[in-house]
């Protein structure tokens, strides 16, 4: 008896009343140089069988391709606009948590995610290392996101006032707001401090859709905006803006999925474009200390 293999990237075995050949798989066009491999081996494999000529296995494409259960996640695209009517409708619900409500919005979230376009999120753990779905935010949606990881890092505090012992500054961390072009996220900061109020902007350049940099950024050595601000508070605010554009990709990516050891998925990427951000998800790699 031959085990029909798990089918992968749309490759089975068939009959012998329509496909290809599986000796002539050099001679087939758009096959990926994994799925040559896999037929290669099969080839071998079918050698050994007693009753089985390699020469009449052939190759049948499904009509829909399943996805490869042990690679990447395909799944459906997730369109901006159905996660922003998701996101706004959490966000406006009556039932959200005094504490770490940015974690709770994301995970009620993704549960609507799954029901509304079940194929977009992974319904099995994400194979380790592999990646997983795809999620974009609009400028709205990041901004919002944004605002619940800043007052998560400010202590569950919507304002909150710093103070080196000598300035103080107010820095309002529900009301920050980003914007996105092209490979870049800008995150402004309103602040206050003695007869002043400014908002200080973060541009942080990330991956675009011609240069993918995965979680790799680039910003400025100080924000712009208020010169004394920026000299006085310049490192602080840009390390409470990187943190808050973390920390919600993270809790974004963390609920679309799990890895077989159920830990939670991670950002792999941040793609920028014109009023979007993609965060690509992926499952974490296993690592081992090395031995002294």
């Amino acid at each position: 008896m031959v085990r029909r293999p798990t089918r992968r990237s749309g490759l089975g075995l068939g009959s012998a009343s329509s496909g290809t050949r599986l000796l002539d798989i050099g001679n087939m066009v758009g096959l990926s140089r994994t799925d040559k491999k896999r037929l290669e081996r099969i080839l071998r494999e079918a050698e050994r069988l007693r009753g089985l000529r390699p020469e009449d296995l052939i190759i049948v494409r499904d009509t829909e391709p399943a996805p490869d259960i042990l690679g990447d996640f395909v799944g459906k695209l997730v369109k901006p606009k159905d996660m922003s009517e998701i996101l706004g409708s959490v966000i406006q619900s009556p039932n959200l948590p005094k504490a770490n409500q940015l974690d709770f919005v994301t995970s009620s979230m993704m549960d609507i995610l799954r029901k509304k376009v079940p194929q977009s999120l992974p319904k099995t753990p994400v194979p380790i290392g592999k990646k997983g779905a795809d999620l974009p935010v609009t400028s709205k949606g990041l901004t919002q996101l944004l605002q619940l990881a800043a007052v998560r890092l400010s202590e569950e505090q919507e304002s909150v006032v710093w103070d080196d012992g000598i300035n103080q500054l107010v820095v309002h961390a529900s009301r920050m707001k980003a914007t996105l072009t092209d490979g870049m996220v800008r995150v402004d900061i309103p602040v206050e401090a003695d007869g002043l109020r400014a908002t200080m902007q973060i541009p942080f350049a990330v991956g675009g859709e011609e240069r993918l940099t995965g979680l790799v950024m680039a910003t400025t050595d100080r924000p712009a905006g208020n010169a004394l601000v920026a000299q006085v508070w310049g490192s602080s605010l840009i390390a409470l803006a990187h943190g808050a554009l973390i920390s919600a990709s993270e809790s974004l990516a963390g609920a679309s999925g799990r890895d077989p050891q159920n830990r939670r998925l991670i950002p792999r990427a941040l793609v920028a474009r014109r009023g979007m951000l993609v965060v690509e998800s992926q499952a974490r790699f296993n690592f081992k200390e090395a031995r002294p």
